[in-house]
């Protein structure tokens, strides 16, 4: 049962001039109600009331009403049919009484002055006649559909309420009779509850049945894979219901939809993303689907160590014909396209005297930026860069990359020099490098200092990290960078010594006591027996300087390592003294992946004189050779 709420004149709850008025004339009118000219409405009730009643209206300058209007129930509503004459009577300038019509339903009343003008009331006329509601059809619509809800007095109806709050006034009924209204289903409508209301103040919503309401539905795109300005053709169902359609980091672009509204068609963004792509509807629900454009996609550079001026970079990747420039760590301006070798595949280009080290920046468009990973320049005492950027540092902010796992400080020995390259952002001021640990970006233990003050303007701070500094790092969190007045750009350590590979394992199994593994000078492999020949300068660093082998054993508790000549008749260490889990196991290291290493040297042992004719033999058992380097 609905609850109504009388109201009262007295109690001023129908009062319109909270908010003030909505002139029809679109007239400003002098609506104060306290002192000022003008017509105005105070109040009016009781209400709800019953059409033929006498209500009490009070304002101001009311002998100056020339009509008073309500809303009316009709057929077809129309601006010129909206409302009726009600008979009144003033009593004098600040009351009258008014008639309800019998065919007036909830709404706002009017009054028309002398001048024309016309003053709408902010609250709605409500009738206390029970609302019963017998049908609503059809069960199922469209937006923009006519629901008609049929009953007895369902012309007291002031609101009709869709689901989610989305509502309709009596003023918007398309027909408002005793026994039936038509309401058009707003774009903003979606399946759920119909209810409604008469259309006072906080009035309480009363359930009048479920609504069915079409929505947008995507069931395919012709082309989930376009290119950049190719028209796709999205299919679905009521996508004449769509307000807007979005592609990744673009927003909303134009559309066609198809007279059935069975599918949309629009064109790919020159500057989109691969992603979803989104529509959307007045009532809020959206659908989506996914494409993938041709983005630019980076897979490797070479070299990216020891780079020199004048060398030429290969960049690998996927979609890389898409790039418009490239901006080179060390060059003022970006590379454009054109001024770089180019394919789908690989850009390349020739390393100019400016660049510096750092990672190289690849634009596709505006919203696509890839970026490689580091390059390393040659430098006569190798730096492996740990960081690489432009972070600034202002007033004691801080760069944490290096912190909370941004950095492994168990890969760092003790006593490493760290150098922090940096610029002052103010030249001439003075600056300072703040280095803390993560936990509380609390100092450091002695030996660092709570800052470094910077002298130059540009320059390199290099710290020495004793052990206890490196536990530190780890046990609260990695390295803070903080201070004031620079920006650094670079952090490095001294690079590990690199290999040199001078043999490597193309398929060849595992040795069993064979003469598979050989080797020898090259020109004396006559015999063809041989898996490689070495030139003369790599035979010599052999037999008198240090070399590696690297080898995976079957079973890392059994295996044999000899190196012997290619007669077998003369054996490093010594006649059937082999490297073994259990023999000489401290020329072994374990590199911790499956793999071991073995450092060879032979001195003056004699099978350096017996190499070059009888070649080198490397056999045993239960192990395959994987690499032979020089470090």
């Amino acid at each position: 049962m609905k609850i109504y709420r009388n109201i009262s004149v007295l109690a001023m709850a129908a009062l319109v001039a909270t908010t003030g008025f909505t002139s029809c004339s679109e007239d400003d009118l002098d609506t104060n109600q306290y002192g000022k000219g003008g017509v105005n409405i105070l109040a009016f009730g009781p209400m709800p009331v019953t059409r033929g009643a006498t209500i009490r209206l009070t304002g101001t300058q009311l002998n100056n009403v020339k009509e008073v209007l309500f809303p009316e129930g009709n057929q077809k509503l129309t601006p010129s049919t909206t409302f009726i004459n009600a008979e009144f009577n003033v009593k004098n300038s600040q009351e009258m009484d008014v008639i309800i019509p019998d065919q007036c339903v909830p709404g706002k009343l009017c009054l028309v002055t002398n001048g024309g003008d016309t003053i709408v009331s902010a609250s709605n006329i409500t009738f206390s006649e029970e609302i019963k509601v017998s049908s609503v059809t059809p069960a199922s619509v469209h937006p923009g559909d006519v629901v008609t809800i049929k009953g007895e007095y369902v012309w007291n109806i002031g609101q009709v309420v869709f689901f989610d709050h989305v509502t309709v006034d009596a003023a918007e009924f398309l027909k408002n009779t005793r026994n039936e209204i038509q309401v058009r289903v707003p774009a903003e409508a979606k399946s759920g509850e119909l209810a409604y209301n008469d259309g006072s103040e906080g009035a309480e919503n009363v359930g009048a049945g479920n609504l069915s309401v079409d929505f947008i539905q995507i069931t395919g795109v012709s082309n989930a894979t376009p290119d950049f300005g190719n028209t796709i053709t999205i299919n679905g169902a009521n996508l004449d219901l769509v307000t807007g359609v979005e592609f990744p980091a673009v927003g909303e672009v134009d559309y066609t939809v198809a007279a059935d509204g069975k599918s949309l068609q629009v064109t790919v963004p020159m500057t989109t993303v691969s992603g979803t792509v989104t529509l959307s509807s007045a009532s809020g629900i959206t659908a989506t689907c996914d494409i993938t454009v041709p983005m630019a996609f980076f897979e490797s550079i070479t070299p990216n160590k020891d780079v020199k001026a004048g060398m030429t970079l290969t960049i690998t990747g996927q979609n890389l014909d898409r790039i418009v420039e490239m901006t080179v760590p060390g060059l003022e301006n970006p590379m454009k396209k054109g001024e770089f070798n180019q394919s789908a595949t690989q850009i390349s280009f020739v390393v100019p005297e400016e660049m510096t080290d750092g990672k190289i920046k690849m634009k596709q468009h505006d919203n696509h930026t890839i970026e490689t990973s580091a390059v390393m320049m040659y430098s006569e005492s190798p730096e492996q860069a740990i960081w690489v950027g432009e972070f600034v540092c202002s007033g004691w902010n801080g760069n944490q990359d290096m912190a909370w796992g941004g950095f492994d400080w168990t890969t760092i020995a003790a006593n490493t020099v760290v150098k922090f390259y940096y610029k002052k952002n103010n030249p001439g001021n003075w600056g300072c490098i703040s280095l803390r640990h993560g936990q509380d970006w609390a100092a450091l233990p002695d030996p660092i200092p709570g800052q470094y003050d910077l002298d130059e303007d540009e320059g390199i701070l290099s710290v020495t990290f004793p052990q206890n500094v490196l536990d530190d790092l780890i046990a609260n969190g990695g390295l803070v960078i903080t201070g004031d007045n620079f920006t650094l750009t670079k952090v490095t350590v001294p690079a590990p010594v690199s290999e040199i590979v001078f043999w490597k394992n193309a398929g060849e199994g595992v040795v069993s006591w064979s003469g598979t593994y050989r080797f020898a000078l090259e020109g004396h492999d006559g015999a063809n027996e041989c898996l490689a020949e070495f030139p003369q300068d790599v035979w010599d660093k052999i037999k008198t300087g240090t070399f590696y082998l690297q080898y995976k054993p079957e079973d890392v508790n059994s295996y044999q390592v000899r190196f012997t000549n290619g007669w077998w008749d003369v054996q490093w260490l010594g006649k059937d003294v082999d490297i073994a889990p259990w023999s000489m196991t401290e020329l072994i290291t374990d590199n911790g992946d499956g793999t071991f290493e073995i450092k060879v040297n032979f001195g003056s042992d004699p099978i350096v004189g017996t190499l070059d004719e009888k070649h080198l033999l490397i056999t045993g058992n239960g192990f395959t050779p994987l690499k032979l380097y020089f470090k």
